[in-house]
């Protein structure tokens, strides 16, 4: 009987622990979402990709920024003015825009940042971006795959 109740105690804990488990393995969705469309200068699209996929996407993570998705699109709408061939669309979720605009100072800041996309930005021979439009968002309603935390 003792062996019931030792087991019983033993596969109590170890569901305490593994709901504990996947209430941390839970991903902490941001409050706050910044969609960004970037114009490549022309044929320098994916070497813009090519430095967020192994740099600057690093260096925001780094800094408590998520990295929500990045996304080429697949064809050209005139309408939205996008060119199938030189847009990069990426967003990035934060808190809040307070925490927004604290956590893209430091990542901003940060010197890796500057060696990476300030001096290659600056110099018109290396310049890989040639506008960017910034749009702030809120999630919306509870139809929604993401949702502001609470």
């Amino acid at each position: 009987m003792l062996k019931w109740k030792i087991a019983t105690v033993v596969g109590i804990l170890f569901g305490i622990g593994g709901v504990g488990w996947g209430y941390a393995q839970q991903p902490n969705v941001a409050g706050f979402y910044e969609l960004r469309v970037y114009k490549a200068k022309p044929g320098k699209r994916d070497a813009l990709t090519a430095r967020f996929a192994s740099r600057t996407a690093a260096i925001y993570a780094r800094h408590g920024i998520t990295n929500v998705g990045y996304l080429i699109p697949q064809e050209s709408d005139p309408e939205l003015v996008i060119a199938a061939d030189d847009i990069f669309i990426y967003m990035r979720g934060y808190p809040s825009r307070e925490e927004r605009d604290k956590r893209l100072k430091a990542a901003h800041d940060d010197p890796e940042f500057a060696e990476v996309v300030t001096r290659q930005e600056r110099d018109p021979a290396t310049k890989l971006i040639e506008k960017v439009h910034n749009i702030d968002m809120l999630p919306n309603g509870t139809y929604s795959a993401i949702s502001l935390v609470k």
